[in-house]
This record gives structure tokens, sequence and C-alpha cells, in this order.
């Protein structure tokens, strides 16, 4: 396959209405203070582009203010919200949100702003070629390191499965819905849930794409995942996911054909 090449500025859509309608999904948690401004700027980017698209925001059990902005949002702006009185972790949340898209394609950006409304153009027009486009932090703007466990992370994941992805663990991603109503109930062994699901899409035979896409500092407040308390026993979780993943797809072949 030819190598693509990427537009550093491409136009701001509109969105193709043949490659079908696109569902923005948000998972949210503790995301009181950045929330607002998120939503507000992609509807405003994406809303007058796109033909058909519809606003999904599912909350995962916030033990801040996040429900009472987001119900006031709710009122005003064109979303679907659903609310969780309890937590379910980042990769069950991810997995129950998409579940509520309903359009062709599926756009699932993590909350905290730390990538650009804008950039969405870069990876729309791909989905006339693949069916998974993941927008690949270049460069990742993190705490060093978080920086050096994607690294890590992502190395093992080469390792292990064979496959070429550079960023797996990426949260900003727009996926074919019908390869992620057959995954998505898959994933189940490691905690972020792209990571899983990249290498079950990949073993899938689907047509996966990295475009490179700017990534931020958070504006504001902090990670609510990778606290360096934690930071071993997440550590340990996800080597344990990786040898589980492993473990079940142990002898089989990828049906990619490109």
């Amino acid at each position: 396959m030819k190598k693509p090449v990427f537009d550093t500025s491409p136009p701001r859509g509109p969105a193709d209405p043949v490659l079908g309608g696109i569902s923005l999904v948000f998972p949210v948690y503790n995301e009181s203070f950045i929330i607002e401004q998120t939503l507000r700027n992609y509807i405003s980017e994406i809303q007058p582009r796109v033909t058909d698209l519809e606003v999904v925001v599912a909350e995962d059990g916030s033990t801040d203010d996040t429900k009472v902005v987001l119900e006031r949002l709710a009122a005003e702006l064109p979303i679907r919200l659903y609310c969780s009185n309890e937590r379910k972790g980042y990769q069950q949340a991810v997995i129950d949100a998409v579940a509520h898209a309903t359009k062709p394609w599926v756009f699932v950006v993590d909350s905290d702003y730390q990538f650009a409304a804008i950039d969405f153009w870069r990876l729309e027009p791909w989905r006339r070629e693949y069916d998974v486009i993941l927008g690949m932090k270049s460069p990742r703007k993190d705490p060093f390191y978080r920086v050096f466990l994607s690294w890590g992370y992502n190395c093992l994941l080469r390792w292990f499965f064979g496959v070429k992805y550079r960023d797996m663990d990426t949260g900003f991603r727009l996926i074919r819905r019908e390869v992620l109503a057959n995954l998505a109930p898959q994933v189940k062994y490691m905690s972020f849930f792209t990571a899983e699901f990249v290498v079950r899409a990949h073993y899938a035979g689907c047509k996966i794409l990295e475009v490179p896409v700017p990534h931020y500092e958070r504006k504001i407040g902090s990670t609510t995942i990778f606290f360096m308390s934690k930071l071993f026993v997440i550590c340990l979780q996800q080597f344990i996911g990786l040898l589980k993943l492993r473990q079940e797809l142990r002898g089989q072949k990828t049906t990619r054909t490109a």
C-alpha cells in the first residue's frame, strides 16, 4: 500500500455525507473545570460541517461537580447525556459510551481537552480508506514519566503482538461503528481500552491508520488515573493484561490483507 501523505493544514470540512454520519462520543470522569469548554469547542467546530452528527456524553460516576455541569449543558447544547451512579473505570466507561452511538462512524475523544477540536479534520478524510483512524500524539505533552510509560507500553505491544503502531493508547480516535460493535465487547484485559481494541482490530483484519496530531498540556486539573502512588499497580495490571491477551491470541493469524 502506498504510504499516506498527511496534510498539516487540512480543510475544515465539510465532511463527505456519502461516508455516513458521525457520533461524537465523550467518556467523562471528574472534569468539571474543563468539560464545558471541551463540549462547546467540539460542537461549534464539528456540528456546522457534519450533516449528520450526534453528540454522546457518558459520565462515569464523577465525585466532583461534573454531573451538575453536564446537566446544565444538556438543557442548552445538542447532547445526549448518560450518567452513572458508580465508577466503572475507563475501560468499561468507554465500552458503555460507544454502545450509545448510532451513526456509521464514532469519534471517541477524551474529555480533558488535550486534543484540539480542529484536528478532527486531520482524521476525517481517511474514512474513505480505513476502518480505524488513530490520532497519534505528535509530540506528546504529558509529564516525562507518562511519556516514558507510554513508550514502554507501546514497545511491549509491538513486541508481543507483531503490530507496527506507535501510539495505541491515544484518546483521539475515529472508528467505523460496525467495527466497534463487533470488537468493543471483547475488550477485557487492559484498563485503557484503546490499545487492546487496536490489537484486536489488527487481528480482525481492519485497516488501521495513525495520523499525527498535536497534543497539548492539560489546561486545568490533573490526571485522574496516573497518580504516582498507583503507577506500580497500574503497570503490573497492564503487563498481566498483555500476557492474557497474548495467550488468547496465541496461534491466531491476522486476517489483514494490507
